[in-house]
C-alpha cells in the first residue's frame, strides 16, 4: 500500500513539473513570437496576431490555469506595444484611455487563454482528440477575436480619431469590425490558430502518453 501511495505521489510530482516545464516553453515562445515579426501580421491600422498559437496548445494540455497564464502573458505584451509605441494604433487608443486599452489587451487575452482549456476539460471524456483539439483551438482563438474586438467597440467604438485610424471616417467603427476585421483577421487567425494549435497539442499529448 505504502509503495503504491509513494507511486502515486511521484507520478502526480512528475505530471506538475512535466506542466511546469511546458509552461516554460510556452511562454518563452509567446515572448519571443511577440518580440519578432513571427507574432504579428499588419494589415491596415491593426495586426494579425498569431500568439493565440502557443495559448490554445497551453490551454489544451497544461489546463485552465495554464491557458490563463499564457493568455495573460500575450496580453502583457500586447499591452507593452502600445506603451512603447511598437503598435502605433495601440499607442493612439492608449493616449486616449489607457485603462481601457489595459482592459482589451490583458483581461480579454486572459479569458481566451481560459475558456478554450474549459472547454477540454468539460468535454475530454466525451469527445476524441482529434474533433476536441481543432474545436478548442477555433474556440480560443474565436475568443481572442471577438473579446478584443469587441472591447474596442464598447469603449472606442463612437470615437472618431479610432474610425479615422482605422480607414473608416463614418463616425463609428461597427461597420469597420464587422465588414473588415472580423472576415479578414479573425479568418486568418482561426486558420492558423485551429490547424497549427490542434496539430502541435495532438503531438505533445501523444508524447506525453
Amino acid at each position: 500500500m505504502k509503495a503504491d501511495a509513494l507511486a502515486a505521489t511521484g507520478t502526480r510530482t512528475n505530471g506538475k513539473i512535466l506542466k511546469l516545464v511546458q509552461l516554460a516553453i510556452l511562454t518563452a515562445i509567446t515572448v519571443v513570437m511577440a518580440l519578432t515579426p513571427l507574432g504579428y501580421l499588419p494589415v491596415g491600422a491593426l495586426k494579425i496576431s498569431f500568439l493565440m498559437v502557443p495559448v490554445v496548445v497551453g490551454a489544451i494540455v497544461t489546463g485552465p490555469a495554464g491557458g490563463a497564464f499564457l493568455g495573460t502573458v500575450f496580453g502583457i505584451t500586447s499591452f507593452l506595444t502600445c506603451v512603447t509605441g511598437t503598435d502605433a494604433f495601440g499607442a493612439m487608443v492608449l493616449e486616449l484611455n489607457p485603462l481601457g486599452t489595459f482592459i482589451m489587451c490583458v483581461p480579454m487575452r486572459t479569458l481566451a487563454g481560459l475558456l478554450p482549456a474549459l472547454l477540454v476539460k468539460l468535454l475530454e471524456n466525451k469527445a476524441r482528440a482529434r474533433f476536441l483539439y481543432p474545436a478548442a483551438a477555433l474556440f480560443g482563438s474565436l475568443c481572442n477575436t471577438v473579446f478584443f474586438l469587441g472591447a474596442l467597440l464598447v469603449i472606442f467604438g463612437n470615437n472618431a480619431d479610432v474610425s479615422s485610424a482605422l480607414g473608416f471616417d463614418g463616425g463609428s467603427i461597427i461597420l469597420y469590425i464587422v465588414a473588415t476585421v472580423v472576415a479578414l483577421n479573425g479568418a486568418l487567425e482561426a486558420s492558423a490558430c485551429t490547424v497549427v494549435g490542434a496539430g502541435l497539442s495532438g503531438i505533445i499529448n501523444k508524447i506525453k502518453r
